[in-house]
């Protein structure tokens, strides 16, 4: 089961501000997600540059170590960004089923009489 951070707070009591923090958090997970990207390229890079540059056995090693760290490093951040995309996108669901049925319940009606 995904936790839901809004669960102890009353959907329909929620203002446009609650919403827009969501939209906040999603956009800094995306952010995150890029951050890891990019360290995992940038040790990927530095291993390659060692294993390529500088014929020393311990430069190779330390540059064979650096290219694994950088896919492990990877491989985290896409962990936690896709984790994370899944628990919003609950949200955001849950989110648009409140708004159905409050739109729904607050209708206008038709009554012929």
């Amino acid at each position: 089961m995904v936790n839901d951070p809004y669960s102890q707070f009353k959907r329909e009591e929620m203002i446009l501000r609650d919403w827009l923090a969501l939209d906040r958090t999603v956009f800094a997970n995306k952010r995150t997600f890029l951050a890891y990207g990019r360290t995992a390229m940038a040790l990927f890079a530095l291993g390659i540059a060692f294993v390529k540059l500088i014929h020393h056995q311990f430069f190779e090693i330390a540059g064979f170590v650096l290219m694994a760290l950088g896919i492990v490093v990877f491989i985290i951040g896409a962990r936690e960004y896709l984790a994370n995309a899944a628990r919003f996108k609950l949200l955001i669901e849950k989110e648009k089923a409140l708004e159905k049925k409050l739109a729904e319940e607050f209708a206008p009606r038709d009554e012929a009489a």
